[in-house]
């Protein structure tokens, strides 16, 4: 039952399309019965996710200087898509034929495949090369963690800020917000101006997840929270959750999103920003350079995610999410493997990453500003004293949750309740916990 729940997780939580991709040498299969040539050299295999250029160019010039350095290891590799490597990693987990080395997202996936027991417990690894473990910002080891153990490595993040249009700022008088109420007294001054408080739309509901998965982690207890997002437990009861949903749905309708968010979509609202037409907008960071180009560097600053004073969150959490490589449970050769992870992961290579496939990597010190804009940069220090990501929401829970909370949130800018949503959710989350416990 496990394999079946950790596959229809995998498959279900976007539309999959048809397996491809670029192989970039060897097989496609998991950990083959055969890892170990006659000669002495080991073989892993190794599932990515980037077989677009540029970020499939950096990953075949990293694993030829691997293999130049270690002659002994020989690693095939294998890049699909983003949708195909869903697919694939439900097909080879069904069947528990997992690649020696593969990616995943951080958070829940991560927690999914160390609670189905596919893939090794890392922490000794870790425990015993502390400088390795130093190296990584530490919201994102800690986001690749499950019951107290590490599972995942993670190489690339993403964080979530507020980015805000300095000149009207200025012409407004406006300080960066420190504190929610002080953000909230911004957005209610500005809907006396001509300029629309937040940029927001909601036609694609992926972009009000990010906002949901942020609220639950400022008002929601973490333990209430990470009983909730395992599929197992999960309930959604406790109250906090509803004010989470009711207090999103409160900024609609005091009109700091504008109108009509259900027929606007992120990419429109952006453009919007960048126009001036909004004030303050939602990101990634992997979007800044977005920025940049829309309306210039000078134009636009960042700020975090402001603190809700009161709330039963953990307010060392910021929203995001990061992605990883997990090393099979039936991995024959770990040592090499975490070699390998260990070559991809140093500052000299994880800096390569940045600056030649445009990956921000998890590395502290590894975004600077001879891989990245002054703006990233800047970004990426302040978040080395972060404690934990708050993941995008359709990675940090069961997919049919996420989905349902989509849906019923955007049915809620239309004029439903934040009780009738919850109501959804808890409906949606009983039946993954009856379906977890077959």
């Amino acid at each position: 039952m496990k394999k079946r729940v950790l596959a229809a997780f995998l498959s279900a939580a976007m539309v999959i399309g048809l397996l491809s991709g670029c192989a970039t040498s060897g097989n496609s299969g998991g950990s083959s019965e055969d890892s170990s040539k006659e000669d002495g050299e080991v073989t892993l295999t190794f599932l990515n996710k980037y077989p677009e250029d540029p970020y499939a160019q950096y990953f075949v010039d990293a694993v030829a200087t691997f293999e130049k350095e270690h002659p002994d290891i020989k690693i095939e590799m294998e890049n699909v898509s983003d949708e195909a490597i869903k697919d694939k990693l439900s097909v080879m987990a069904s069947g528990e034929q997992m690649s020696d080395i593969f990616f995943s997202w951080t958070g829940e996936r991560v927690k999914r495949f160390a609670r189905n027991d596919l893939v090794l417990d890392l922490t000794s690894y870790l425990k015993d090369d502390s400088a390795w473990a130093d190296s990584f910002l530490p919201a994102f080891l800690n986001n690749a963690t499950y019951d107290g153990k590490t599972y995942a490595i993670p190489f690339r993040s993403s964080i979530m800020y507020f980015v805000y249009n300095k000149e009207v700022f200025d012409e407004h008088k406006l300080e960066v917000p420190k504190t929610w109420d002080e953000f909230i007294a911004i957005c209610d001054q500005l809907k006396k101006t001509d300029v629309t408080p937040i940029a927001f739309g909601n036609s694609q509901t992926w972009y009000s997840s990010w906002w949901i998965g942020l609220m639950n982690a400022m008002m929601v207890p973490a333990d209430v929270m990470n009983k909730d997002y395992t599929p197992e437990t999960g309930e959604f009861t406790d109250p906090a959750y509803t004010e989470a949903v009711q207090t999103f749905l409160d900024m609609n309708k005091k009109g700091y999103f504008g109108d009509n968010v259900n027929a606007k979509d992120y990419y429109e609202v952006r453009e919007g920003f960048c126009a001036g037409k909004y004030a303050m907008m939602l990101d990634a960071t992997a979007q800044f350079t977005q920025f940049d180009d829309g309306m210039g560097a000078e134009n636009w600053g960042y700020f975090k995610v402001p603190v809700m004073e009161g709330a039963a969150g953990d307010p060392g959490t910021i929203g995001g999410g990061g992605e990883a490589w997990m090393i099979s449970k039936t991995c024959k050769h770990p040592e090499e493997a975490i070699t390998f992870l260990k070559f991809m992961t140093s500052l000299e290579q994880g800096q390569k990453q940045t600056s030649e496939a445009g990956l921000p990597n998890a590395l502290v010190g590894g975004i600077t500003k001879d891989n990245a804009t002054e703006m990233l940069a800047n970004a990426y220090k302040e978040a080395e004293g972060y404690t934990n990501i708050a993941d995008w929401l359709d990675c940090a829970v069961e997919a049919s949750i996420a989905d349902q909370y989509m849906v019923s949130v955007q049915e809620g800018f239309n004029g439903k309740s934040a009780e009738d949503i919850m109501k959804d959710i808890q409906t949606a989350a009983a039946k993954v916990k009856e379906e977890a416990a077959k």
